[in-house]
């Protein structure tokens, strides 16, 4: 069962009197108790899709068509009261620095308070009780002591666990998770994923993971969706994604994963296209080494191989 699609999404940023399209006919589902994951290069519009969800886009964002559907609802057609009942209590996000998300002025335990306080309703002693038990769920220490701590104090680990916290104390239905470990060190982002994972297997939570990590991907998501210059060009679960990818822009990413096998990485020709590039047929086209002569004159449809589907004229 879904829990969360996004039906057709396009959406554009108005600059310099223009409007330059960031996402086309974005279409994605999220299983309820799953982990999707969303994998590219940076700009190619996984940040923006996400954000959408939550309607936290740049003010010059314009929804351009499409459907974002939570509980039998569009979330594009909710007003900014109605989508603050959301935020948060429903739909949590995990930012990539969780440095500049909390308040450096303020401590610890009365940002998580405010939190507990707006979503659950919970005041005084029951609030801090709350406080101190969520913080108890991510694995920090002296909860309690800990509560009167300033960001300062706390490790990027032991932050990206603060951000954790509120996002379980509000039972949040959905976890956004921008890059959440790309700053920290090999051994916490372990620690770190294996905390989200726990925290899906106990609330049955969902999860959006938002990384360039292919390695990372295989070893959480349940589905991923690959994305280039603002298009979903591979969808499938994560495993047959990394075993047995279909679009070479994902066979492309993968062989650039290190091996130990060989000293050598294979790179992606050419440079990722801009937001203010056009192109008639697949924007991949000009990096692609399978290219064809309908490939720029045509962006391709879906087309459904197994379980996965692919937009690209290899599998006409």
């Amino acid at each position: 069962m879904n829990i969360l699609e996004i039906k057709n999404l396009s959406l554009a940023f108005h600059s310099d009197d223009k409007d330059y399209q960031a996402l086309h006919n974005v279409n994605l589902s999220l299983e309820e108790g799953k982990m999707l994951a969303i994998v590219g290069e940076s700009g190619c519009g996984k940040t923006v899709t996400a954000m959408s969800v939550l309607n936290l886009n740049a003010p010059n964002a314009k929804i351009l068509s499409g459907e974002i559907i939570y509980k039998n609802q569009d979330l594009l057609k909710l007003n900014e009261k109605e989508m603050q009942k959301i935020r948060g209590r429903e739909i949590a996000l995990i930012p990539q620095d969780p440095m500049t998300s909390l308040n450096p002025l303020y401590t610890i335990g009365s940002q998580i308070l405010e939190v507990i306080e707006i979503h659950q309703g919970l005041k005084g002693s029951e609030a801090e009780k709350k406080a101190v038990k969520v913080l108890e769920q991510v694995k920090i220490p002296n909860a309690k002591e800990r509560l009167k701590a300033y960001p300062h104090e706390f490790s990027g680990g032991m932050r990206q666990r603060v951000i954790i916290a509120m996002a379980i104390a509000c039972k949040s239905k959905i976890i956004i998770c921008d890059e959440p470990t790309t700053a920290l060190d090999v051994t916490v982002q372990a620690q770190i994923m294996e905390l989200l994972k726990d925290i899906q297997k106990e609330y049955n939570t969902s999860f959006i993971f938002i990384s360039h990590d292919f390695g990372l991907v295989y070893e959480t998501a349940d589905t991923a969706a690959v994305m280039y210059n603002g298009h979903v060009v591979e969808n499938s679960s994560a495993e047959e994604i990394f075993k047995i990818p279909k679009h070479p822009y994902t066979q492309a990413l993968i062989k650039a994963l290190p091996d130990f096998n060989t000293s050598k990485l294979e790179a992606i020709e050419g440079q990722p296209p801009s937001i203010k590039d056009y192109f008639k047929g697949c924007s991949f086209e000009p990096r692609c080494s399978k290219r064809m002569d309908i490939c720029n004159k045509e962006f391709p449809p879906y087309f459904s191989i197994d379980k996965t589907k692919c937009a690209c004229w290899l599998y006409k």
